[in-house]
């Protein structure tokens, strides 16, 4: 208002000073004209203080919706696989031959949205292979209760995370739905940037769900560079351990619904950003498997897991290396595959030893080697080495070496932009197992990420 002031005050002046003086009609005349402008200008002045006024009142939105700020993120992420390679065709063939596949590994698309500071919600789906819809139920109302496979609609689709986040403040905060389970590397870096191999690491999933993701709550506090996650989720189900993969084919994603009556405990620790940087830590899981099975009269233990991993990322100049080592020990091994070769529906020969200890590791070193060839992108060549038995040690008997397996690699690594990566790499496999020879086996790939 005080521009407003002003100006009538002068006005009032100007009117008292112009008719004391004006000792003409024509004198009068220009000091009415003057006095009209100066009401015309104030009557404008004022007119743009109301609009003022009133744009002020429409943009207000409060702090925590502010038009500003994208609280909406959409992401995407995607790999295609080329591979030639030596097969067995079953357990016990000796004689591989050199197949080629290709694969449309995966895409996946991801949703955030922020409602405020402090509550976002994420949704992930999983398109995987291309492929098939095929879903396994259990029949409770058959005479002897039984698992029957259904053939769905369209390509396989998996819902890999529905979490809601609460950050408490920006140290302290709480994720709850489905969520996912931090045992091992892979549920952090498993977009096709963050490992350096044309595939998953293999032996990390020849023990434990690859990107494991089950329905509970995470709590997580960091401080001083060091993060501490506890979990409490759904568990496995022993009803599909394997031979060859021991319990990671125990994830309950083939049923439509999941058995919780067994929960698990899990336990992270890490120094450093895994995911941006040099970082170390370890992981514990802890959890009963028997109580999720659909016949709990099978098998009268628990058939508890327990689960330790140790995983490092170390960079230097151009250099960059990850590594992980799994050990896994399973209670009542014997009595689960007793229970299993008696289950109708569950195919029995799969079921010749389940190991009461298995372990697994991989290590992959690169170097980034754009300055040598004048590159203004990534160029990184690496090495890797992996190792899997899923049947270290026996409660009973003296476990198979068959699915002993080592692996080297040497490949190649090209960022032509940040967004997109493409792969190339030789391996050659060792079996421990005497009668198998050494096979060799060549891959390509290409992955792509973004973000909006």
């Amino acid at each position: 208002m005080k521009n407003v002031l002003i100006p009538l005050a002068t006005f009032s002046v100007l009117s008292f000073s112009n008719i004391s003086v004006a000792n003409t009609e024509v004198e009068l005349k220009a000091a009415i004209e003057q006095q009209q402008k100066q009401l015309q200008a104030i009557e404008k002045q004022l007119i743009e203080l109301k609009a003022e006024k009133f744009r002020t009142a429409e943009n207000f939105v409060p702090k925590t919706l502010n038009k500003s700020d994208k609280n909406w993120q959409i992401k995407s992420y995607g790999s295609m696989l080329y591979k030639s390679e030596g097969v067995f065709k079953n357990t016990q063939d000796t004689n591989p031959d050199q197949r080629a596949i290709t694969d449309l590994e995966r895409v996946v698309i991801e949703f955030a949205y922020r409602f405020d500071s402090k509550w976002q919600v994420e949704l992930e789906i999983e398109y995987e292979h291309g492929g098939t819809g095929v879903t396994l139920e259990y029949d409770g109302f058959d005479e002897f209760g039984e698992f029957e496979s259904e053939i769905e609609a369209g390509g396989e689709v998996i819902v890999e995370k529905l979490e809601i986040k609460y950050q408490y403040n920006e140290n302290i905060s709480v994720k709850m739905g489905h969520i996912t389970v931090p045992v091992g590397i892979g549920t952090d870096l498993h977009k096709p940037s963050q490992y350096f191999t044309t595939e998953r690491h293999w032996s990390e999933a020849t023990l434990i769900p690859q990107v494991w993701h089950e329905t509970g709550i995470n709590v997580s506090a960091s401080w001083n560079n060091f993060t501490a996650q506890t979990l409490i989720t759904t568990g496995l189900n022993s009803e599909y351990f394997r031979t060859h993969h021991w319990v990671a084919t125990g994830h309950q994603t083939r049923f439509e619904q999941v058995n919780s009556d067994d929960l698990a405990l899990t336990f992270r620790l890490d120094y450093g950003n895994i995911k941006s940087g040099s970082s170390i830590g370890i992981s514990l899981y802890n959890g009963n498997t028997s109580g999720n099975r659909n016949k709990t009269n099978k098998i009268s233990g628990d058939g508890n897991l327990t689960l330790i991993g140790l995983h490092g990322i170390w960079e230097h100049d151009n250099w960059l290396a990850r590594g992980q080592y799994l050990f896994g020990q399973l209670d009542d091994s014997q009595a689960i595959t007793k229970a299993n070769k008696s289950t109708a529906g569950l195919r029995p020969g799969v079921f010749a030893q389940l190991g009461s200890e298995a372990e697994s590791a991989f290590v992959e070193v690169a170097y980034d080697t754009k300055s040598f060839f004048g590159l203004t992108t990534p160029l990184y060549l690496f090495t890797a080495y992996e190792y899997a038995n899923p049947i270290k040690k026996l409660e009973e008997g003296t476990p198979t070496s068959r699915f002993d397996v080592q692996e080297i690699s040497l490949g190649i690594n090209y960022f032509p932009t940040k967004n997109l990566v493409f792969k190339g790499q030789v391996s050659q496999q060792n079996y421990a197992q005497d009668n198998l020879d050494d096979t060799q086996s060549f891959s390509l790939s290409m992955g792509y990420y973004f973000s909006i």
